[in-house]
């Protein structure tokens, strides 16, 4: 073993400026991991609320309307399914078909967007429910089963089993159906829940007049890439489909969630600039401490500094002791900061101590989300500027002589 690392491990740090020091470090770095955990946090359940209501990526029809004026919408044909799963094979393709509605009762009324569920369901909607349960859509029936979200259930005065009249401009014609709540949501989500309730796509389909293979779009989910890639890929693929066959290849829009729902992207986005303003400054709050801690040891050492150099120690080897024994407290602020940060992240996620305004946040409490590659890096940044500063201070060293550090007082 080197004999500064030797020394480094033997000699004591128990001075309250130490002590100071590593909870400063400490502090530092539990606020970076915890800014950390709550903008992974954030972005994750935000993510996961956008792709409840928009999918990665839609197909649409170029050609949107017939000459009655009436959506003829897109086929699900076996050429086109067959070109989505040349892009990506392991997507989960489905038809969808929104419509506009307005929901009305003997004395309010709401302005929606019927979008409608196959027989596979819609497994996000599924773990939102506040009251009710999911109707089989598959066996819709006459009921005509909805899902309506507590925001549009507050505003009609209605609850699970009412009925309630839909009515459906198309084209021309007004078509009036009568549904059945049979479920209602919440997902703190106000835009979106506000707009959307969650119907039979065979109730949607007959209203429109298409058969079980048409709808308005063709919905992508389950791609594990890059979403934009894929969709730029696909994009080119139906283009040139339509380019070898012109006369009677239909024409597809293709687009991507990243643009249906670019505004909370865009937002999620200012989150990680926010994020790397709080690094920096913990990070320089840290150096602070920790340089002022390095002089603090070596204040408190004069005397040995000298008696060393006086025995035939090199500047360098002083140095590197030193470093090793503000390298100590680093690790020793390093660990106490990872286990406060880490905690402090654990109890909000298992209780939600923090609460939020969902009108202002879209979410009712401040979620966490532990990222380890994220910590890791945290730490090994950390550890590396430490190392990085300390260079630097250590050299005031070499400008004492041993005569007088021997007379230091």
């Amino acid at each position: 073993m080197r004999l500064e690392l030797a020394m480094a491990r033997r000699l004591s740090l128990r001075a309250p400026g130490i002590a100071v020091a590593v909870a400063g470090i400490a502090l530092s770095v539990a606020i970076m991991i915890v800014s950390l955990a709550v903008v992974s946090g954030f972005k994750r359940q935000i993510r996961d609320k956008v792709t409840g209501f928009e999918h990665q990526i839609s197909i649409f029809p170029v050609d949107n309307y017939y000459q009655e004026n009436v959506s003829g919408g897109i086929r699900l044909t076996p050429e086109l399914l067959a070109e989505i799963k040349s892009v990506c094979p392991q997507a989960e393709v489905a038809l969808g078909l929104r419509q506009p509605a307005i929901l009305k009762t003997d004395t309010e009324f709401e302005g929606v967007v019927m979008m409608g569920v196959d027989a596979a369901g819609n497994s996000f909607i599924d773990t939102q429910l506040t009251d009710g349960t999911m109707p089989d859509w598959a066996d819709a029936g006459t009921s005509n089963p909805v899902v309506i979200s507590a925001s549009t259930a507050t505003a009609l005065g209605l609850d699970c089993g009412d009925r309630v009249f839909a009515h459906f401009f198309i084209g021309d014609n007004l078509y009036t159906r009568k549904v059945t709540v049979s479920a209602i949501y919440d997902t703190h989500f106000g835009e979106y829940d506000k707009l959307f309730v969650f119907a039979p796509i065979a109730m949607l389909q007959q209203l429109c007049g298409v058969d079980s293979v048409t709808g308005s779009v063709v919905e992508i989910d389950g791609i594990a890439g890059n979403i934009d890639e894929t969709a730029d890929a696909l994009r080119y693929g139906l283009c040139r489909r339509e380019a070898s066959d012109p006369v009677s290849a239909p024409s597809y829009r293709v687009e991507s969630i990243s643009t249906t729902a670019a505004l909370y992207f865009n937002w999620l986005d200012l989150l990680d600039t926010n994020v790397i303003v709080i690094i920096v400054l913990m990070g320089c709050v840290a150096g602070f401490t920790l340089v002022s801690c390095l002089f603090i040891i070596v204040l408190e050492r004069v005397r040995m500094i000298g008696l060393l150099k006086a025995l035939g120690a090199t500047d360098s080897l002083i140095r590197h002791l030193f470093i090793y024994m503000a390298s100590r407290l680093v690790v020793r602020g390093l660990l106490i900061g990872n286990a406060v940060g880490l905690t402090i992240a654990a109890a909000q996620h298992l209780w939600h101590i923090v609460p939020l305004d969902p009108e202002a946040y879209y979410l009712n409490y401040v979620p966490v989300h532990i990222n380890w590659l994220s910590i890791c890096t945290l730490d090994a940044g950390v550890i590396l500027l430490a190392l990085l500063l300390l260079v630097l201070p250590s050299h005031i060293i070499s400008t004492l002589s041993p005569a007088e550090t021997m007379r230091y007082e």
